[in-house]
This record gives structure tokens, sequence and C-alpha cells, in this order.
């Protein structure tokens, strides 16, 4: 379970987050709503990388007491991931192989599920913006995290690879894994079971 309590949030005198306790269970939610509405600053927060007053738990891990073992829990992928453009998409995954302790056929199966294999000794900046999403996700699937964060997963993905994490997400679902997805677009619930749906209004959660 996933609590979070007596959350603020303030970008000098604009406040985005001002609630007093959210909970969800294991499974699979999403977080609506147009951009602006505070999704992102959320998804920093739970993720530890944006400073907030109040608390953040994960099945009892205190992000703020116990960091590192509560962000070995959670894995994180951004709405516009931002990598340094000189590297090439091989040595990030790399990266990750090295810091999640990932098997190398596990790597291997998510790069030739997202068919990204011929592109991987090519430099990060010359990727398009669908094939740098691809990217974030193979890092974001790595390793064994408790629950999964994904800020609009589908923006700038083709049809194919929507039906791909679709289907990857289900899987995952169905080992137990968690996720919390945000989209201003709407999720096709016919290839998606969702277990709640929330939206933040007036810097509240509320659930749909």
């Amino acid at each position: 379970m996933l609590i979070l309590t007596s959350i603020t949030k303030k970008y000098g005198s604009h406040e985005v987050l001002n609630f007093n306790k959210w909970k969800i269970k294991k499974g699979t939610h999403w977080l609506k709503g147009e951009n602006g509405t505070g999704k992102t600053t959320l998804f920093h927060i739970i993720s530890g990388q944006t400073p907030f007053n109040g608390e953040v738990e994960l099945e009892g891990v205190n992000l703020k007491k116990q960091p590192i073992l509560f962000r070995s829990k959670i894995s994180f992928a951004e709405a516009e991931p931002q990598y340094p453009l000189f590297i090439k998409g091989k040595e990030l995954i790399d990266f990750y192989q090295e810091v999640r302790k990932t098997d190398t056929k596990k790597i291997k199966y998510l790069i030739d599920y997202f068919e990204m294999t011929a592109f991987l000794n090519n430099k990060i900046g010359s990727y398009s913006s669908g094939m740098l999403k691809k990217l974030s996700l193979i890092c974001a699937f790595l390793g064994n995290p408790d629950l999964y964060i994904l800020d609009e997963p589908f923006i700038t993905l083709d049809a194919r690879s929507s039906d791909k994490l679709y289907h990857l997400i289900k899987t995952k679902s169905s080992k137990g894994k968690s996720f919390l997805l945000s989209s201003h677009q709407e999720i096709n619930l016919d290839k998606l079971e969702l277990d709640t749906i929330f939206q933040i209004i007036d810097k509240q959660i509320i659930r749909l």
C-alpha cells in the first residue's frame, strides 16, 4: 500500500498540492487530468525527486527515513525523459543494469520487445521522441520494483508500441506488481483494467 500523509508542495508562493491523506492499494491506478494540475509534481514527490512537506510510505517503508530502501521499491519513468545526448542508448541501459542488478536475458527481452536493438549503439541525441520514450520504458522495467510510476507513458508512442506497453503492464500486474499511471489522454479500458481512477482538483486528489 502507498500512503501519502499531510502533503503540501509549493513553488515559491504558488501552492500546487495540499491534501491530508491519499492511500492506494496494490493494483493499477490512473491519475488523469490536463497538464499543469500537479500530476508530475506528485510523481516527483513519490519518487523522491523533489522536496516536500509531509510523509510518503510504501509497504511500511518511509521515504524520508529510509530513502535508499524506498527508492529500491519503485521505478519511475518521466513524461519527457532527458538523458545526456552524447551517450549511447546501450550505455544508459548498462548503467541501469549495474544499479538494478538485472539479468542480461531480461534486458535483451525488453530491448527486442520494444524493437530498439538496431538503435542502441547510436547516441541518444539522434533519437526521435518515440525512440527516447521506448528507451525510458526499457530502463523503467529493469529490476524488480513493487511499484511502477509512469508519467504520460503513451505520449509519442506509435500504436504498435502502445499495445506492447498495455500488454507489458497487464503481464506485470498479473504477477503482483502495482502501477501508477498519469495521462491527460484517455486510457483504453479494453486493453487495460484499472482498479481506480483519480484526478487532482484544487490541489486535492479526488477518486472518480
